[in-house]
C-alpha cells in the first residue's frame, strides 16, 4: 500500500480508523491504474487523496456551526458533483489521474481513428 495514515490525516484530520479506507483505495488504484504506466509518486498521491475522498463519503461532514438552545448543528457537505467530483478530495484525484479512468469508471475512454 502506498498511503499511510499519517499522510491521509495530514490532509483530512479525523479520529476514524483510516486502514479500511487505505485498503479499499489501494485495491481500486491498482485495479484501474497500475498497468497504465503512471509513476509511483503519482499513484501514491492519487491513493492518498482517494482515501480522503472515501472517508469524506462515509461521514456526515464536518460540523461548521453549533447551537445549544433548540439543538442545531450544521455540517459542511457541499457536494459539487457526483462520483469523484462529489468531494473536494475526489476532485484532486480526478486532476491527478492522467488517464481519466477513475473519473470515467473502469471503462477506457472512447477512441476514434481516421484512416
Amino acid at each position: 500500500m502506498r498511503a499511510f495514515p499519517t499522510d491521509v490525516l495530514a490532509i483530512r484530520p479525523s479520529s476514524v480508523d483510516t486502514v479500511p479506507f487505505i485498503q479499499t483505495a489501494h485495491a481500486l488504484v491498482d485495479q484501474v491504474l497500475l498497468s497504465q504506466g503512471i509513476g509511483e509518486a503519482t499513484l501514491t498521491m492519487i491513493e492518498v487523496w482517494m482515501v480522503c475522498h472515501l472517508m469524506e463519503l462515509s461521514t456526515s461532514g464536518a460540523v461548521v456551526a453549533k447551537q445549544v438552545g433548540d439543538v442545531r448543528i450544521t455540517y459542511d457537505r457541499k457536494a459539487t458533483g457526483t462520483g469523484l467530483l462529489g468531494t473536494r478530495y475526489g476532485q484532486v484525484v480526478a486532476a491527478l489521474d492522467p488517464t481519466g479512468l477513475l473519473l470515467a469508471g473502469t471503462d477506457p475512454p472512447a477512441r476514434m481513428w481516421v484512416v
